[in-house]
């Protein structure tokens, strides 16, 4: 069918392209997979009656690659998806499955896997692995002798334990005798050169042990009569958006930035789903570039190879490298390059290392050490990593504002630098500039499908953005589920974010219950785990009643306190002890009841 009459049947009502784009976009992987099947079955019944056509051949379910990704931010999930539509494209019979939908024991079952997946904060597996984590671990996981795979494992280098997700699994996988296809690689933020150099090794080596099921893939005049229903613009094509509004939504004697920024999109061309992330692609300031070049001995004009091409110093730093973000491999690189033993005891330190770095960029460290300045360029950059987007939590339903999205963004000011993509929107865009973005989709951040059921929202700061995108949306929804927020701040006066409208939301009584909690306004400071714990009865209440929990926000305090609030709640009104509230919880994690979109 063309596109031209998909149009048609469109316009005839038969065929609404917004309703299947919207259904598509709420099923999980194994559900987009049995579609996928159901589709090609009918195109296969098709094309008995028409022989032109290219088959689409079935194969035997275990004689696949299974690629499975567990992915916090979506990065592992990019590079799955990738690997898949390679996978098609050559007639490698292959399924894609995110880690939340497979158990350990369904790896019996398979007999290739491609595993991609995150470390997140200190050595954790995503949310969206931690069960199956918790499974392959068990003194219960199968044996998997039959089983061959690799292993691609994303990580953070400045963290404690990098990559110790995909490290440990390997191992295990190992261990229950499970054989390596290709050795695991360790990925850093700037990923893709090391992902696709594991993507380009693996393949082959499948493609030569499945040799006997490849398929045959419709052509591409059959592809190309499918409507595209997901937005092609990714992290390496991205989509530009025009700035429609910046306004600062924290009062001038606030000690936070915090800005409300608006883009406009075309609908036609980019969608996204209360809950989403969008990725902000940035270069780094170009004042910011000129004070570092000024105190090193290269020139600006000098030449540096960066990802094999030969750029000017100058152009490498403003577009390539980052800078505004040191990494501890840089401070172990300057530590033994200087030989000086406060910067060994701080590369060896995480805790020395995070709080070192907390308030500086590459320009201070060059200032407090000014022997770095002497580096020939080219040492200099091969130490720097590359340019990563920034991720930030719509503010907007996709519902309500199909043509826009908003943001909640803080501007981050560390020894009086910007940030690379708040500095960019709130600092140096105007109205009617443009940024470069994609849709990062958080398929494990969405409100219920069931519109009566209530929620939760948990969000402090900035973390208060998903939840004005999940109110606009269960308005737009005519959700009856009742609606209770608690957000918090340093002060009332300066740091209530969207306060008119939470107020407005509350008096149309879209929005049942609202706590707040000022830190800073009294003596003793007070924490949005402080309010759950004086409303604990009722938030038991909702547990019970089936409500769903909602926490964004920082991930190294707030939600480690929200959750060990929540665990002694269930272990008071639930009559448990702390190891079975902690389980209650974990079960209500797995029910999709309880959900983070932490950082």
């Amino acid at each position: 069918m063309s596109l031209e009459n998909m149009a048609l049947l469109q316009q005839n009502g038969a065929l609404d392209l917004q309703q299947v784009t919207q259904i598509i976009g709420q099923l999980n992987s194994q559900q987009k997979l049995w579609l996928s099947g159901y589709l090609a079955a009918a195109a296969q019944n098709s094309t008995e009656a028409n022989p032109a056509s290219t088959p689409v051949q079935l194969v035997h379910p275990k004689e696949k690659l299974s690629i499975l990704f567990g992915s916090q931010t979506g990065n592992s999930e990019t590079l799955a998806e990738a690997l898949y539509q390679d996978c098609q494209s050559q007639g490698i019979a292959a399924e894609l499955l995110s880690l939340a939908d497979v158990t350990a024991k369904d790896l019996k079952k398979k007999s290739h896997v491609a595993l991609i997946i995150s470390t997140h904060g200190e050595g954790e597996a995503p949310d969206d692995a931690e069960i199956f984590y918790e499974q392959l671990f068990s003194k219960r996981a199968p044996e998997l002798k039959h089983l061959h795979y690799s292993l691609l494992a994303l990580g953070d280098s400045s963290y404690e334990l990098f990559c110790h997700t995909g490290k440990e699994i390997d191992e295990r996988l190992s261990s229950l005798g499970a054989q390596s296809i290709s050795p695991r690689i360790d990925c850093d933020v700037d990923f893709n050169e090391d992902a696709s150099r594991w993507h380009q090794d693996l393949l082959p080596k499948v493609k030569d042990t499945l040799s006997s099921n490849i398929t045959a893939l419709p052509t591409a005049s059959t592809l190309n009569q499918s409507p595209n229903l997901v937005s092609s613009y990714n992290r390496n094509k991205p989509y530009v958006a025009e700035v429609l509004q910046t306004q600062k939504i924290t009062a001038d004697d606030s000690d936070k930035y915090v800005y409300h920024i608006e883009l406009a999109i075309d609908e036609n061309a980019i969608n996204y789903q209360a809950g989403d992330s969008v990725g902000i692609i940035a270069h780094n300031d170009e004042h910011l570039v000129d004070g570092i070049i000024e105190l090193l001995v290269a020139t600006e004009a000098e030449q540096v190879q960066v990802k094999d091409k030969n750029i000017s110093l100058k152009e490498a730093l403003t577009k390539q490298l980052e800078i505004t973000q040191i990494s501890k491999p840089f401070i172990q690189f300057a530590a033994t390059h200087l030989k000086d033993e406060g910067l060994q005891a701080i590369g060896s330190d995480h805790e020395k290392f995070t709080r070192f770095v907390a308030d500086k960029q590459l320009i201070d460290l060059i200032q407090i050490h000014p022997e770095l300045a002497q580096l020939p360029a080219q040492e200099l950059v091969d130490q720097l990593r590359g340019l990563t987007p920034r991720l930030y939590s719509i503010a907007s339903s996709g519902t309500a504002f199909p043509d826009e999205i908003h943001l909640t963004v803080g501007l981050d000011h560390s020894a009086n630098h910007n940030g690379l993509a708040s500095g960019l929107l709130c600092d140096r865009l105007e109205e009617g500039d443009e940024v470069s973005i994609y849709i990062d989709q958080n398929k494990h951040f969405k409100l219920p499908t069931n519109n009566s059921t209530d929620i939760i929202m948990i969000g402090p700061g900035t973390g208060i953005a998903p939840f004005r995108a999940f109110i606009q949306e269960r308005q737009e929804q005519d959700a009856t589920g009742k609606n209770w927020l608690f957000f918090g701040n340093p002060h009332f006066d300066s740091d209530f974010l969207y306060q008119t409208e939470w107020q407005r939301f509350k008096k149309q009584g879209l929005l049942n219950r609202i706590d707040l909690a000022w830190s800073r306004d009294q003596s003793e400071k007070i924490y949005v785990q402080d309010r759950l714990s004086e409303n604990s009865a009722d938030i038991w209440q909702w547990i019970e009643n089936g409500a769903a929990i909602y926490v964004c926000g920082d991930a190294n305090r707030m939600a480690k306190d929200v959750e060990n609030t929540l665990i002694q709640i269930i272990s008071e009104h639930g009559g448990l002890d702390t190891a079975a509230a902690t389980n209650k919880l974990k079960e209500l994690k797995r029910n999709k009841q309880y959900l983070k979109d932490v950082y």
